[in-house]
């Protein structure tokens, strides 16, 4: 702590934030024009503190981060899906937990991905062969597309089309669950008998019983497959040499469907609503990808191929972060870019602010994909364009997610035409940025090869 007069930061009426939630993604983009740095709510116990400060973040996420805990979001989600990664607060056994299971998402592992990835999105555009004409709610086709996706990379062929139906609707509830859950005002306990609570257990309950009997199969099982959920039964910790229980196992399987799912569905919405808007942008996309994925299906070496394609993607998240915000609760007091953090005092890092901060982005709410062609993701930067998180708790699926969405996006451009048909949609930013309803397109041609 230092002895210096600490900056005072601009604060916002409680009853007067209310009206600012009436489009919290607006509130959130809007905010670095009225508060180039931060703002707060004060409400009367203490104060939520909305940052967009790139040093201010980097202090909370990186520099003093075993500081600031994870705050009531994460523990909802705790509750829904266990403690895997996202949600272990545990610093110690969260860094022990990370290490065993980074290499699942090594590139050897990411390879064998791929091949699953243009499978099911093979799988998807057959599915549309002969609907040519049909309007489709675009967001749930890619709903049911990643939990294919997810399903096979974890369990192979452990997994038939009705489990893969009963996890999207699980997981999709669950999600909607906790974002419910974050925003009302009183906390019942989970065990209390409201229908909603019911219906979630009864979700987990149906994935429980799925996973854990394909763990079960699995431990029997000779010659098992090389995939995700074998990575992680082979994982050993270094200082004892034991694997993880069955139950860690599960907690970790929950994590990577519902974070994995979730924010990659959302992610290609929003780019198609983006490039369905913007003919230069889609032409020069579709151009790329023909040249790799008109004849042939896209591999993992042609990655480095679809540069275009991870623009694209890194502006539609920069526009439409996956994660509108994260939350942080300080532990104890602490100075952070010249302000003063109280203990107990909540730290909402506005994502969306600093992918629309005026003074790092130049035409900040204008669509440029070229904008990321010389665009470094490391140094300050870090800080500026976050998708994925920053600090040692970034995600560690973002290879994976980064892989996946430009496969499945060569693969589209290159032989579907599709037609928008929503109109203004609206985000909604609840733990995730959803496009409302979902993103309603029309089928025009499709070349399912």
């Amino acid at each position: 702590m230092t002895n210096t007069t600490p900056k005072k930061a601009p604060s916002v009426n409680f009853f007067k934030s209310f009206a600012m939630r009436e489009d919290n993604f607006k509130m959130l983009t809007n905010a670095p024009q009225r508060f180039p740095e931060l703002f707060t709510i004060n409400f009367g116990l203490g104060k939520f503190y909305i940052v967009h400060n790139p040093a201010m973040v980097q202090h909370v996420l990186q520099q003093n981060h075993l500081n600031y805990v994870k705050d009531r979001g994460y523990e909802v989600l705790g509750i829904l899906l266990g403690k895997g990664l996202i949600t272990n607060e545990n610093s110690a056994s969260w860094r022990k937990q990370r290490t065993l299971m980074q290499p699942s998402f090594h590139r050897e592992s990411l390879q064998r991905i791929s091949e699953v990835v243009v499978s099911s999105t093979g799988r998807l555009l057959q599915s549309w062969k002969g609907k040519e004409g049909t309007v489709v709610n675009f967001t749930h086709e890619m709903a049911w597309l990643t939990i294919d996706i997810v399903s096979k990379a974890l369990f192979t062929t452990d997994v038939t089309d009705e489990d893969i139906q009963m996890t999207w609707r699980n997981i999709n509830y669950l999600n909607d669950e906790a974002s419910r859950m974050l925003k009302n005002p009183i906390h019942f306990p989970f065990s209390f008998p409201l229908p909603r609570y019911i219906k979630a257990r009864k979700c987990i309950a149906e994935l429980d019983a799925l996973i854990y009997g394909i763990i079960q199969r699995r431990r029997q099982q000779q010659n098992p497959p090389h995939d995700l959920l074998q990575l992680l039964m082979e994982a050993r910790y270094e200082d004892t040499g034991e694997g993880m229980t069955d139950l860690q196992i599960r907690d970790e399987l929950m994590t990577i469907y519902a974070a994995g799912h979730e924010t990659t569905v959302n992610a290609l919405s929003w780019t198609w609503y983006l490039l369905k808007q913007n003919a230069a942008s889609e032409k020069t996309l579709q151009e790329e990808s023909i040249k790799l994925a008109k004849d042939r299906n896209p591999a993992f070496a042609d990655l480095p191929l679809l540069e275009y394609g991870k623009q694209v993607m890194n502006e539609s998240m920069r526009l439409y972060p996956p994660v509108p915000a994260i939350g942080r609760k300080a532990a104890k007091d602490d100075d952070a870019n010249g302000y003063r953090i109280k203990s107990g005092n909540i730290i909402g890092i506005n994502i969306t602010g600093l992918h629309h901060h005026p003074a790092y982005w130049e035409n900040p709410f204008e669509f440029r994909p070229e904008r990321f062609k010389n665009f470094e993701i490391k140094g300050d930067n870090r800080f500026i364009f976050m998708p994925f998180g920053a600090g040692p708790r970034i995600c560690i699926g973002n290879s994976f997610a980064m892989m996946e969405m430009q496969l499945v996006n060569a693969m589209l451009s290159a032989r579907v035409e599709m037609e928008l048909v929503s109109k203004d949609i609206k985000p909604v930013p609840m733990i995730t940025l959803k496009p409302g309803d979902g993103i309603m397109m029309r089928l025009k041609k499709v070349n399912a090869n």
